[in-house]
């Protein structure tokens, strides 16, 4: 078969950045923010923060091709602004809204088990990667991790992203 193998999909090479910003000639204060290993999901999901901010003029993305694993998202601020600092600032947002889903639903699920008082559950859903909300390792090199973004705490799957 000709297609690639799945973890070229989300494992990041060696040397390779996550995020590569790229001046973009034609428009002032503008920038092209090419993010590895993503699709659709978070570029439609930073995109659409990036419109609600003021100081945004123009936010859009698009996946070059099916089989390249990255996207690419433009971004033009007004004067008062640069695209990098609203961009972080969208970022930020996104994960406290998502971090505070995610502690909601997190509750409730330990809130259920207390109820019924079925302990084994439990147990099952931490050594299946549910007190770690998944199976994805943020503490490995490709992410830069920080013990403390924004004052949430010392939950050691946050993702600070340098630019």
């Amino acid at each position: 078969m000709n297609a690639p193998d799945r973890f070229e999909m989300f494992v990041l090479p060696e040397g390779v950045r996550k995020i590569e910003i790229l001046k973009d000639a034609k428009m002032a204060n503008c920038l092209q923010f090419n993010i590895q290993k993503e699709d659709h999901t978070i570029a439609n999901i930073l995109r659409y923060r990036l419109l609600k901010h003021p100081q945004v003029l123009f936010a859009a993305y698009r996946v070059p091709h099916p089989l390249e694993y990255y996207v690419e998202l433009k971004v033009q601020t007004t004067a008062r602004t640069t695209p990098i600092e609203v961009v972080m600032e969208a970022i930020q947002s996104l994960m406290l809204e998502y971090g505070n889903i995610r502690n909601a639903f997190e509750r409730e699920l330990f809130r259920l088990d207390a109820a019924s008082g079925d302990s084994s559950r439990r147990a099952a859903r931490v050594g299946a990667g549910y007190n770690t909300f998944g199976a994805m390792d943020t503490s490995t090199s490709e992410f830069g991790v920080s013990n403390d973004i924004s004052g949430r705490g010392d939950r050691s799957d946050d993702v600070d992203i340098d630019f």
